[in-house]
């Protein structure tokens, strides 16, 4: 305590108090940093601040900038990549009247039969016709929650990748003939993935809600479902995580074609199999 308060008594070191003792007695201002010398600390000092603000703020504005032009790529290729699928759609249907053109020529109806069920069933061509739909999308957002976004409960309560392929399954399961999920083609091929909070179909995002559209028996293909460990899934969803789910048949569904398919390999028929189908023909 004796030192606390010969520290607030004497707050200045013995040696300074002399001397400005020493320049009181002989009549002369106490030392002050008062006028031009204190304005000048001020400004100074308020210009350091400035730039020390302005240096921080320098690393910021730079990652936005960086953010902006990332973006603009992204969209800027995404747009190309829509372009190039309409080519590809394009000349998927060229080949396609090409393929249909040449076997109307010879002797391979059941040929053109064989190939059109193929295409429909690799997804090679867009299929219309009745079905079922499944809406899928995450659960009402609590306002009871707070700021606890991305916590353990909000990732309980979103559609993952995961609820889709087991939905998906029951689909194929309950005998649907070709599926779409927002539009996007699933063939034998198609992955469903999840990248951070996205859901991809063959690497392109989709966007809530999530609709599922199969076709085939629209009533049976329903039932069955429902019928199937993948509705007991379903139900799950709704009551244990309150995820919004809309189930309904549909007279009349449209699926495109895949926009990732593509030709591997093709051979011609072998010459001993058309010489083969031609005498049959000439015969009786």
């Amino acid at each position: 305590m004796s030192l606390l308060t010969d520290l607030m008594e004497h707050p200045l070191d013995p040696g300074y108090q002399e001397a400005a003792d020493r320049r009181t007695a002989r009549g002369e201002a106490a030392a002050s940093l008062r006028g031009p010398l204190l304005i000048t600390v001020c400004v100074l000092t308020g210009l350091l601040l400035i730039i020390a603000a302005n240096s921080l703020r320098v690393p910021k504005d730079a990652a936005n900038q960086e953010r902006d032009q990332l973006i603009g790529q992204i969209h800027r290729q995404q747009k190309v990549v829509d372009n190039k699928v309409k080519d590809i759609k394009g000349l998927q249907g060229q080949i396609s009247a090409a393929q249909r053109q040449a076997l109307g020529r010879g002797d391979g109806p059941s040929i053109a039969e064989e190939l059109s069920r193929a295409e429909v069933a690799s997804g090679a061509v867009g299929v219309h016709g009745p079905g079922f739909q499944l809406t899928l999308d995450d659960a009402p957002s609590d306002p009871g929650a707070g700021g606890n976004a991305g916590s353990e409960g909000e990732e309980q309560t979103s559609v993952k990748s995961s609820d889709i392929q087991v939905l998906v399954n029951g689909m194929w399961q309950a005998g649907a003939e070709a599926i779409s999920i927002n539009g996007q083609r699933l063939t034998s091929q198609s992955a469903i993935r999840f990248a951070g909070s996205a859901i991809l179909v063959d690497f392109r995002p989709l966007s809530r809600p999530y609709v599922i559209s199969a076709i085939g028996e629209a009533g049976a293909l329903k039932q069955r479902f429902e019928a199937g460990p993948s509705g007991s899934y379903l139900k799950s969803l709704t009551s244990q995580f309150r995820m919004k789910v809309k189930a309904e048949n549909k007279d009349n569904l449209s699926v495109p074609a895949s926009a990732s398919l593509g030709m591997h390999s093709a051979s011609p028929a072998p010459a001993s199999t058309a010489s083969a189908s031609s005498a049959q023909k000439e015969s009786p």
